[in-house]
């Protein structure tokens, strides 16, 4: 066990290295003002500017992502009326809309590439069950086995609300909440320089590649081996 904790430790120095690829949670841009706020953020300046205590020419960010099918849905407006879909529902929930254009010009404007993931298959969880009848929809299921699939390439998340991550958790993702524990003071230093800054907003990561790290923490709970664990900071 001990040595599980071990690898787990220097799995996560690995992952938490600038520079970090970053997603940008749907929820970000569906709501206005999380998008006005997006908009000046640190996330979008971090490409750019150096690390602390790395080289200048360092940056703190590799490449912004969003999940490709919600990049798709939003360049499809002429078939029908992104807002009303399921999809914007789910990331939007009761927040104020955000509008197509706003959205298409800052991932235009930054250079926001859609992610598509390998593997678009679901194996290994159950998103269908866990998103329900209201949600139940290729497209958003898809988003989120892109969520998934990002994640176990040792990315970071950055959400709105934790809307996503609890429907991966509730498919049947292993999952760790950190909530408004005390980080250690390295983590949250990388967190707040890709722009995790406000307490009540989300970011997750996740560990895949070390089975020994991730059998520390779920061999004596799990029935089978988990290929990843996701960390959730925020609530």
């Amino acid at each position: 066990m001990s040595s599980g904790f071990g690898s787990l430790r220097t799995e996560l120095d690995e992952k938490l290295q600038p520079p970090i690829d970053v997603m940008l949670d749907p929820s970000l841009l569906a709501s206005g003002t999380s998008l006005d706020r997006l908009e000046t953020s640190t996330v979008l300046e971090a490409q750019t500017q150096a690390t602390l205590d790395f080289s200048p020419t360092t940056p703190r960010v590799g490449n912004l992502y969003v999940p490709a099918s919600f990049r798709q849905l939003i360049d499809r407006r002429e078939q029908f009326d992104v807002q009303k879909t399921d999809v914007w529902n789910f990331y939007r929930g009761q927040a104020n809309r955000a509008y197509r254009e706003d959205i298409l010009e800052l991932l235009e404007q930054n250079d926001i590439k859609p992610f598509e993931a390998e593997d678009a298959s679901s194996a290994g969880v159950d998103l269908e069950t866990a998103l329900g009848e209201d949600h139940r929809n290729e497209r958003l299921t898809t988003a989120l086995i892109e969520e998934r699939a990002f994640l176990s390439t040792g990315g970071v998340v950055v959400s709105r609300t934790p809307a996503a991550l609890d429907a991966l958790r509730d498919a049947g993702v292993p999952t760790i909440d950190v909530g408004n524990a005390e980080l250690q003071s390295e983590v949250r230093t990388t967190l707040e320089d890709i722009g995790y800054r406000n307490p009540a907003s989300v970011a997750a990561f996740g560990i895949s590649n070390d089975a020994a790290a991730v059998d520390a923490l779920t061999g004596d709970i799990l029935s089978s081996h988990a290929d990843l664990l996701l960390y959730r900071v925020g609530r």
